[in-house]
């Protein structure tokens, strides 16, 4: 068995199984909570993929304004570590909030809600659910009403240079099929870049695009799209295609609301009630 012990307070990280996330929205939730927790607790962040140091450090670069310093602080913080099967630590988080493929041996475990509507069953009482209660339902023990947020403050500037529209298919749970862009290119006739997660270059995506097409998510749930509060933040407009399940989607259905109607109650802040929730968790 691959054993790790990890070394901090908390841990932020997300699941991981045969198939990489590879450097995606969970990458980005673990560096951002670890932003406005490292002042509060003995906080790291583990990847738990085969992600080199050097594409971790490319993603915060390319995505973020933190100095050398900051940046350096941030890998100081982070474990490498592909695939372990026992994990000891003391209060481990899961942005992703999915099966975890390993043995867990922590005095503490917190989900965020995400994708997966199984957690609500939880029954065990050194595990914590966050979730926002509007999307999912009431949890069986530990659940705590809680919205993910973006640290938008810390994003790079952009600079646009093209009118493209971008889709934007991931291998997880977004597929793009050919007759969805020939349909797509038909009715707006306008340049287009499609890109998949296996090819995701390292640089700021909402510098290439003016438009985003949202395409539909074929289990007609998406938790908490943070790709659309970033088009709000970038000015980006948003195209919505072929989406005929805003009753069943919740976490696209309030997403939409907030980002809105509350776009500031979106923004991960230096006071964040996360905070006092893990002081009062542990």
């Amino acid at each position: 068995m691959k054993i790790l012990q990890l070394p901090f307070e908390i841990t932020l990280t997300y699941t991981w199984s045969n198939n990489n996330h590879g450097i995606c929205g969970h990458t980005f939730e673990v560096i951002e909570y670890f932003w406005i927790l490292k002042n509060h607790f003995n906080v790291g962040i583990l990847l738990a993929e085969d992600i080199t140091e050097e594409d971790f450090r490319l993603s915060i670069t390319d995505k973020y304004d933190f100095n050398e310093d900051e940046v350096n602080l941030i890998l100081s913080k982070t474990i490498f570590h592909n695939r372990p099967s026992l994990v000891k630590a003391d209060t481990i988080i899961f942005t992703d909030g999915g099966k975890v493929e390993a043995e867990l041996l922590c005095n503490k475990i917190i989900k965020f809600a995400c994708g997966n509507k199984e957690v609500r069953n939880n029954i065990d009482p050194k595990t914590y659910i966050l979730q926002d209660d509007r999307v999912y339902d009431e949890v069986a023990v530990n659940g705590i009403n809680y919205k993910k947020k973006i640290l938008f403050s810390r994003l790079k500037e952009i600079t646009q240079e093209e009118e493209y529209m971008l889709v934007y298919g991931t291998k997880n749970c977004r597929i793009v099929s050919d007759k969805m862009l020939i349909d797509i290119q038909e009715k707006y006739n306008r340049k287009m870049i499609v890109l998949t997660q296996d090819i995701l270059p390292f640089k700021n995506l909402f510098s290439m695009f003016s438009t985003y097409v949202y395409t539909p998510v074929p289990r007609k749930f998406d938790c908490s799209p943070r790709f659309l509060a970033e088009c709000k933040y970038y000015n980006k407009e948003v195209i919505f295609w072929d989406i005929d399940y805003w009753e069943t989607d919740l976490g696209l259905f309030w997403r939409v609301k907030d980002i809105e109607n509350d776009f500031q109650g979106l923004h991960l802040l230096e006071d964040d009630s996360i905070i006092q929730i893990l002081k009062d968790i542990n």
